[in-house]
């Protein structure tokens, strides 16, 4: 009886989540066209995307409540310091060798909004972008790209994501494989 209530309940939670969180990501997905523009036989085929908002994440942190898992609950934690995520994987079909790519149209757009450029950097056929907006001083947007011979991905987030920041560096610490050191 109890495994057909769980059943139930993660089939419900599976069909809510997907009705209130879009399975993709137009926003994204402008920034894959314009890397195809760029490199014009470049091919990219949709792995993954997802388009979640308020309602879907605090729809996750309601359900993240009734699991028996301690890191269950931190993660519960971690999204109710976010109000939207979109992540985008593409698989890449096709790069050519020697292929230019510029910084994207959309990531341009982004900084003449007010975004600025953390990371900039290309490197024997891969390249990343590192963007993020502040407001009030304080981290509330983040927009990464990454494309490397094998993938495309595209994440977006916002929310608070200073008080996100803080909180994984002060409960994991030294993040020393990524350059990064805690308290």
């Amino acid at each position: 009886m109890l495994a057909k209530r769980i059943g139930t309940l993660v089939g419900m939670v599976f069909l809510l989540t997907s009705l209130t969180g879009c399975l993709w990501a137009p926003e994204l997905d402008s920034v894959r066209k314009d890397i195809e523009r760029q490199i014009p036989d470049a091919h990219f085929e949709k792995e993954f995307a997802i388009s979640l908002g308020p309602i879907s994440l605090g729809l996750a942190r309601t359900i993240i409540r009734f699991v028996p898992d301690d890191d269950v609950h931190e993660a519960r934690e971690y999204l109710g310091d976010l109000s939207k995520v979109q992540i985008a994987v593409y698989e890449v079909d096709h790069i050519p060798r020697g292929a230019e790519l510029k910084t994207p149209r959309k990531l341009e757009s982004l900084l003449d909004e007010g975004w600025e450029m953390a990371i900039k950097a290309r490197d024997h056929g891969e390249s990343l972008w590192v963007m993020y907006r502040l407001d009030d001083d304080e981290i509330r947007e983040v927009y990464i790209v990454v494309l490397d011979p094998d993938e495309l991905v595209l994440v977006k987030v916002r929310g608070r994501l200073d008080r996100l920041f803080a909180k994984v560096m002060e409960e994991h610490g030294d993040l020393g494989a990524l350059g990064i050191r805690g308290h």
